[in-house]
């Protein structure tokens, strides 16, 4: 029992000695790693993180969800990760057409996203006194989200990180493609891999981007040999009701809607506004009948519009003669409730949504209301049920009723 202490001793007083003086910082150096995010700027962090912010509108959300890592976000840059929605749209038939539960795939997951406190609203700033007494390890920004709809250089981004950085907590930052000049899909398997970097799971990470490029590639395989004689007119217009009361019929998404269409499903847009971001443009219903359009698809804005809005809404009854109402040829994308170019993880579905609607013959072996199962089970690791509810909480019912 003496010579026991008296090693535990030894070994205690060598280990110290060991430690001592260098050593202590290696400790502290171990226990951080470096991650360099979409600036080129290196970011120390812990190497275990137990709370994070998170300024995005889903995607980061989303792909901590699958990491299992979402449990650690302990507030929140986006008021869409915590809400439900329900709207309810007239017809001439005198039956409404009602919607409820309507939310972002990632809060219906992550119930205890509805309780999170909220760091910033739409449009403001970020409550940095809510943001310190949180504690967070890191705070994780996507820039040209809703939520952080600054450009990559703006003074505006670089106050908010720089008073971040002041409180001590680390600042990883993220582009969105509004970011850029020309927005477009090819930076996002970086930042989905950055986010795996993060929380030491970057296999897992690199996985989930490989397959959200399968999904686009699927896409263009189908579509790259169309002819320009073969290309549908596709508009892609939002139905708001601001935009109504302003006396236009809708308003039309630019952004990166333009490069969905036109890029990767090889169509071509009716008609964009000049400025490249997701910014929207009023059109009014002169302007909808002269460029009369192949195919209609409808964005979310300022609210969910359905297919059957075109058809049988009052409103919009002046549109019955459209050559894409008469012939059926009108879609809704998934409800998103921060509409922002590729704010969250599902936009793979965007994409199929459009090319099915464009090139009906050549996705033919494509039903979308079950391609969308499929792409939940795969992203999320969900069963048929969970991904049915999922389905139903994008609003994407509507593929189902009618066989898409």
């Amino acid at each position: 029992m003496i010579f026991s202490r008296f090693t535990t001793t030894l070994l205690f007083f060598l280990a110290l000695a060991v430690l001592l003086p260098g050593s202590t910082k290696a400790l502290t150096e171990k226990a951080h790693q470096t991650i360099t995010d979409l600036r080129g700027i290196q970011v120390k962090i812990p190497v275990k993180i137990k709370r994070v912010v998170t300024i995005d509108d889903g995607l980061t959300e989303g792909i901590m969800t699958i990491l299992g890592e979402s449990s650690k976000i302990v507030g929140l840059g986006s008021r869409s990760l915590r809400k439900t929605s329900s709207f309810t749209i007239p017809s001439v038939s005198g039956k409404d057409h009602s919607f409820k539960d309507a939310m972002n795939p990632v809060r219906y997951l992550n119930p205890r996203f509805a309780d999170l406190p909220l760091l910033k609203e739409n449009g403001g700033s970020i409550h940095f006194e809510a943001l310190a007494s949180l504690k967070p390890d890191i705070v994780i920004m996507r820039v040209g989200t809703c939520s952080a709809s600054w450009g990559i250089s703006s003074q505006a981004l670089n106050k908010n990180i720089n008073v971040i950085e002041s409180l001590g907590i680390p600042v990883v930052v993220l582009f969105s493609p509004p970011s850029y000049d020309s927005p477009n899909l090819k930076q996002i398997p970086e930042e989905i891999n950055i986010i795996g970097r993060i929380f030491g799971k970057e296999q897992k990470a690199i996985q989930i981007a490989d397959y959200m490029e399968s999904c686009i590639k699927a896409i263009e395989e189908k579509t790259k040999d169309i002819t320009d004689v073969e290309k549908p007119r596709v508009l892609a217009i939002g139905l708001s009701s601001k935009s109504r009361s302003a006396g236009g019929a809708g308003n039309v998404r630019s952004g990166i809607m333009k490069y969905y269409i036109e890029e990767i499903v090889n169509a071509k847009s009716a008609f964009t506004v000049k400025r490249h971001t997701s910014d929207t443009g009023l059109i009014n219903t002169e302007k909808v009948y002269a460029i009369n359009p192949d195919v209609i698809v409808l964005t979310t804005s300022f609210g969910y519009h359905p297919p059957e809005e075109l058809y049988s809404a009052p409103y919009y009854q002046v549109f019955q003669d459209l050559k894409a109402v008469q012939n059926k040829r009108i879609s809704a994308l998934p409800f998103t409730p921060a509409n922002c170019d590729a704010s969250r993880l599902e936009y793979p579905i965007d994409l199929m949504i459009i090319a099915k609607s464009c090139y009906p013959n050549r996705f033919k072996d494509i039903k979308i209301h079950e391609w969308v199962l499929a792409f939940y089970h795969t992203i999320y690791g969900v069963d048929r049920g969970t991904a049915e509810q999922l389905r139903s909480a994008q609003l994407l019912d509507w593929t189902v009723e009618a066989d898409f």
